[in-house]
């Protein structure tokens, strides 16, 4: 029977079915009924009768909703009396899908635990009489009825619901044709039914609850009546169903709300009490888990992404100690988010894992934040299945959350700043200035106290009296202290080193007091700021400033020694100089002249002019560094051309640089480049650094080179001999210092040199820089002050 509706999916047996074999052309339907009504098994014909396709005609508990309101307590009670007299014939009317009434013949037979029939056509002039002459408007009165009405037969079997039955009761979870008290998820009706049905008691039942197949709960109000027929007697009842869930959420939701706000003060209370963030985070889980009636609250906390981890717990039941859990904050990307999560079992396999961990029934996870940073969450616990988390208690739990995580940031800031204060040595204050001009402090920290001798409880409150501020301050400060008084009183910051004789031992100390006006949350003007013993550090400066002092009388001692020394010491020697030189050319003369004098008489004589002439260009130093020292060395600043002062050198070491074997080359710039600075001492740099290179160098040559770049010229001496050590470069310029100090070193010199050449140039408008690396040679580069033609 390929176009048959077959509800019904068991074999077909001739006993089961004697009305099957054969009927399948004829002009009427044969149909299979469950003994509540539903259609089982349609015919082909059924589909001709009522307008219908196979698929709808197969829905669950269809066949009921085929028969006309009216007439289906006619069926109801021929499906009874077919169990008792084996056949039964009842005539009433079907809808079609157009909503136009098919009147039928239905000659049922009982078959087993089922009745099968036949459904024959009649006329419309041979339909059922209506029982009321205004059926039809009862209908759509019912129909459209703000009320859920619901029709129930003699044994308890629903035979009619209206449209707004359907909607509470869910549009594909409908009650016709089942027995009401076998209806899953209608909780404390089922009794006070049978009892109408039975006596005749109607009933209202206010807190009726229905669990909905696609997870609706519903609170409802019913109200029960039953029906009695006049020849038949009682037939049935009628409930009305009133829809109370929107009613009831919001007074639960202004219960939940005004609990919740209750908790506002106390949260606010244990943070202003708290001694630190753990103490107060503790209280914080504590009050959540009260207000919310958990039986257990946890603090789960992470750091730098990790899991989050339990950190404290509270349980309302003395003997309940869980194991401490720990959570992936990556599985839950609400908690990212920001949002509260319900969890329960069927959220899926992480919720399922947690509530495990947790050993609770359901649980909510509630986020919070520490400066912006997520860093935990708290888990709200249940132990009791018929209690479960609603999104309401979530979101209030979240609101709740959002306070704790500002109070939470307040109670960490205040811990820091206690803490901070705690780790100070300086004293902090604040302070406003009366009418008559004095301090009256308004905060005070323990330090101040200890730093100035004044006690707190002398110096905040209404009844302390004003500390006359400047008596403390020592004589010679007073003029001083009054003047940054007078600075703050106009609103400019000001700072001050005072002394100040404590009152509590009469000990001067110095302080360091430094403040900055501004005004209360309430626009009052007030002084903020901090005070800092400072007494070591003004002995300190004081001896240093000593020894400064006696360090420049000492330096200018040293440099006038120098200069007195090197003048004293230059008139004899240039004596000597003189004399070696004439005894050095009379030796000369007497052996060109034939005169023979021994050998060691010309050797002893250049030894004595070479060591007076080292001896001359050392106090010649010495001479110059101190005066330059002491500023005494006037030097000029006129045009000075370079290449000829720069040839003269060349010239002077030319010899030295030949009996080196040496080559010693210029490479002057274009023109003839015109530097600004004292015409001897710009000679006296290049002599210098020539007579470095070519002293320094035993192989490879000397290069002098000039270039102009800009309005500056740049002169450059290279070499290619021992180099200079990447530590030593440091202190190249500095005075009486060099790279080698044995007394037996292979190079002489006293060091002063290139320290002298660093003064001229600075005092010139120069600079010089260094290049070397050991054993391949150096680079000295000099730039001079601004050219002119």
């Amino acid at each position: 029977m390929p176009s048959a509706v077959a509800a019904d999916r068991r074999p077909a047996t001739p006993a089961a079915t004697p009305l099957r074999g054969g009927v399948e052309n004829l002009p009427f339907a044969v149909v299979r009924l469950a003994r509540d009504g539903t259609l089982r098994y349609a015919g082909p014909g059924a589909e001709a009768l009522t307008g219908y396709d196979a698929a709808t005609l197969a829905r669950p508990r269809f066949g009921l909703r085929l028969v006309h309101p009216e007439d289906r307590r006619r069926l109801t009670a021929a499906l009874r009396d077919v169990g008792r007299r084996g056949r039964v014939a009842v005539r009433l009317r079907l809808v079609r899908a157009d909503g136009t009434p098919q009147p039928v013949d239905l000659h049922l037979a009982a078959a087993g635990d089922v009745v099968e029939g036949a459904a024959f056509a009649v006329d419309e002039a041979a339909a059922v009489p209506s029982a009321l002459p205004h059926a039809a408007l009862c209908q759509a009165f019912l129909e459209q009825s703000p009320v859920g009405v619901v029709h129930l037969d003699a044994e308890g079997v629903v035979t009619f619901e209206n449209h707004r039955a359907r909607r509470i009761t869910g549009e594909d979870d409908g009650w016709l044709g089942r027995r009401l008290a076998e209806i899953e998820g209608l909780d404390g009706v089922g009794k006070r039914v049978r009892r109408m049905l039975r006596d005749g008691t109607p009933f209202e039942q206010p807190d009726a609850r229905y669990a909905r197949s696609d997870g609706a709960r519903l609170h409802l109000r019913i109200v029960g009546s039953p029906i009695h027929d006049p020849e038949a007697g009682r037939v049935g009842g009628v409930l009305m169903l009133l829809d109370e869930t929107a009613e009831r959420e919001h007074a639960e939701a202004l219960r939940l709300r005004a609990r919740y706000d209750d908790a506002e003060p106390a949260l606010r209370n244990a943070a202003l009490t708290s001694p630190d963030g753990l103490a107060f985070l503790e209280r914080s889980v504590a009050l959540l888990g009260r207000t919310a009636g958990a039986d257990r609250a946890r603090a789960l906390l992470g750091v730098d992404g990790g899991p989050l981890v339990s950190i404290t717990l509270w349980t309302g039941r003395t003997a309940d100690l869980p194991e401490p859990i720990e959570l992936d904050p990556a599985a839950w990307p609400a908690l990212a988010a920001g949002r509260p999560v319900v969890v329960g079992p069927e959220g899926g396999a992480e919720a399922c894992a947690l509530l495990r961990a947790a050993a609770c029934s359901g649980a909510v996870l509630v986020p919070f934040r520490d400066d912006a940073e997520r860093v935990g969450a708290f888990l709200l616990e249940r132990l009791d299945a018929d209690r479960a988390w609603s999104r309401a208690e979530a979101r209030a739990l979240g609101r709740l959350a959002s306070l704790f995580e500002t109070l939470w940031a307040w109670t960490g800031a205040e811990a820091r700043f206690r803490q901070t204060v705690a780790d100070l040595e300086d004293g902090l204050f604040s302070f406003a200035y009366d009418l008559d001009g004095r301090r009256r402090y308004a905060f005070v920290t323990p330090q101040f106290e200890a730093l100035t001798g004044c006690a707190a409880d002398a110096l905040i409150g209404a009844d302390a009296p004003a500390v006359e501020w400047p008596d403390l301050v020592h004589e010679e400060d007073r003029a001083a202290f009054e003047a940054h008084e007078a600075a703050l009183r106009a609103g400019d910051p000001s700072r001050l080193v005072y002394r100040l004789r404590r009152p509590s031992d009469g000990v001067v100390r110095w302080l360091r007091e430094s403040a900055t006006p501004g005004r209360s949350p309430s626009g009052r003007p007030v002084v903020g700021g901090l005070v800092s013993d400072v007494t070591e550090q003004q002995r300190a400066e004081a001896a240093l400033v000593a020894a400064k002092q006696a360090a420049e009388r000492a330096s200018e001692a040293k440099t006038a020694f120098m200069a007195m020394m090197s003048h004293e010491i230059r008139s004899p020697l240039g004596a000597v100089r003189g004399f070696a030189e004439m005894l050095e050319e009379e030796v000369r003369e007497a052996a060109a002249g034939g005169t023979d004098l021994p050998p060691t008489i010309g050797e002893f004589a250049g030894i004595i002019a070479e060591n007076t002439r080292r001896a001359l260009h050392l106090v010649h130093h010495l001479f110059d560094l101190s005066r330059l020292e002491t500023g005494t060395l006037d030097l000029r600043r006129v045009p000075v051309a370079l290449h000829p002062a720069v040839e003269r050198v060349l010239l002077r070491y030319r010899g030295e640089a030949e009996a080196k074997a040496l080559d010693l080359r210029f490479v002057p710039a274009d023109g003839d480049p015109v530097v600004l600075g004292d015409p001897d001492r710009v000679e006296e740099v290049v002599a210098h650094l020539v007579s470095n290179a070519v002293k320094f160098t035993e192989a490879g040559g000397v290069t002098v080179t000039t270039a102009v770049e800009g309005d500056a010229v740049r002169l450059v001496v290279e070499d290619t001999g021992i180099g200079i050590a990447e530590a030593y470069l440091g202190r190249l310029f500095e005075p009486f210092t060099q790279e080698d100090f044995r007394l037996n070193r292979a190079y002489g010199g006293s060091g002063l040199g290139l320290a002298i050449t660093k003064r001229l140039l600075d005092g010139m408008g120069g600079a010089i820089r260094a290049e070397s690396e050991k054993g391949r040679g150096s680079r000295f580069e000099v730039t001079f002050g601004a050219t002119g033609d």
